[in-house]
C-alpha cells in the first residue's frame, strides 16, 4: 500500500492539498497520515515556564491537533464518500520539517504532500517559507506542493523541466511514470531556452532524454525567456493546459530559481497547477 505524508497546518490550503493527492490516487488504497507539529506553540512557552504546567500544556495541545485532524479527515469523507483509502493523524511538538525527514526515513513514506503557503496567506511568492525548507531538507522521498486554489483534474499534460546540464532517466522515475500510465498522459518537457543554444553536453544530455522517452508520449519544447524563468514557465503552463509540473531539484541547477522568484503578476493560471518536486538523491 502507498504511504502518503501530509503535514497540515489546519488551513484550507492544507485541505486542499490533502484532498488533491487523495483524489490523484483515487483508484489505490492509500495509506494517508495527517501530520500537526505545535512546535511554535510549544516553543513559545519559554524555558521559565513550570514543567507540571508545560507537559500539561503540551498534553492539551496534542489532544486539540489530534481532534482537528480528526475533523479534516472527516470533511473530506464528506466531500469525496467514494475513496477507500486508510487515514490516521499524528501531532508532534517537534519542527515539522524534522518530523517529517524521521517518518520518512523510518517508516517508508512514498511522498509528502503540502500546500503552497500556510496561514499567512502571502500571495508574493511561489509557496510559502514552512514549504520552502521542507524543499530544501527532504531527500529521501518527492513532494507534491499543491495551491490552494487547485480544483482537481485528471492530470493528462505533464510538464518537466530541465536545462539538460543534467540527465535523468523519466523512465524509471515512478513517480512520474505511475501517473503517465494511469492517465495515459502526455510527457512535455520544457527547456527554457534555444536549441540552438545547447552546448556540446547539453545536446548528448537532450538526445538521451529523447532516447529514455520512446514509449512514452512524449513532446520535447525550447521556449524562450520572457521576464524571470518562472513566468517563462508558467506561461508555457497555461498555453499547453498542463495540470501537473515535475521537476528534479537539486540546490545547484537554474530549478532553484523557481523558489526565490517573486511572483509580480497573478495572470494565468499556473496558480492553480501543483508541482511534484523529485530530489536528485531520490
Amino acid at each position: 500500500m502507498k504511504k502518503i505524508l501530509v503535514p497540515t497546518d489546519f488551513s484550507d490550503n492544507a485541505y486542499s492539498a490533502l484532498c488533491y493527492v487523495s483524489k490523484l490516487y483515487s483508484a489505490e488504497s492509500l495509506q494517508i497520515t495527517v501530520l500537526h507539529s505545535f512546535n511554535s506553540e510549544v516553543e513559545s512557552m519559554g524555558p521559565r515556564m513550570d514543567i507540571k504546567k508545560s507537559e500539561a500544556l503540551t498534553k492539551t495541545l496534542l489532544k486539540e491537533s489530534v481532534l482537528e485532524g480528526d475533523q479534516m479527515i472527516k470533511r473530506l469523507k464528506v466531500d469525496a464518500p467514494k475513496l477507500k483509502h486508510d487515514f490516521k493523524v499524528l501531532a508532534t511538538p517537534a519542527m515539522l520539517s524534522d518530523s517529517i525527514d524521521s517518518l520518512v526515513v523510518n517508516e517508508g513514506y512514498d511522498l509528502v504532500v503540502m500546500g503552497s503557503k500556510g496561514q499567512t496567506g502571502a500571495e508574493d511568492i511561489l509557496m510559502g517559507s514552512t514549504t520552502d525548507r521542507i524543499v530544501n531538507t527532504l531527500e529521501a522521498c518527492p513532494l507534491l506542493i499543491v495551491p490552494e486554489q487547485v480544483e482537481f483534474s485528471m492530470p493528462t499534460e505533464i510538464a518537466f523541466a530541465s536545462d539538460y546540464n543534467e540527465f535523468y532517466s523519466l523512465s524509471e522515475l515512478k513517480p512520474i511514470t505511475r501517473l503517465v500510465r494511469q492517465y495515459g498522459s502526455n510527457l512535455n518537457i520544457v527547456n527554457v531556452g534555444s536549441e540552438a543554444d545547447l552546448d556540446k553536453k547539453q545536446k548528448l544530455n537532450f538526445e538521451k532524454f529523447n532516447t529514455d522517452l520512446t514509449e512514452y508520449n512524449s513532446n520535447f519544447y525550447f521556449v524562450p525567456k520572457r521576464g524571470s524563468v518562472s513566468k517563462t514557465l508558467f506561461n508555457f503552463i497555461d498555453e499547453k493546459n498542463i495540470a501537473l509540473f515535475a521537476l528534479i531539484y537539486h540546490k545547484h541547477n537554474f530549478i532553484k530559481q523557481l523558489f526565490r522568484e517573486p511572483v509580480v503578476s497573478r495572470l494565468g493560471e499556473h496558480m492553480y497547477v501543483p508541482t511534484l518536486v523529485i530530489p536528485q538523491q531520490y
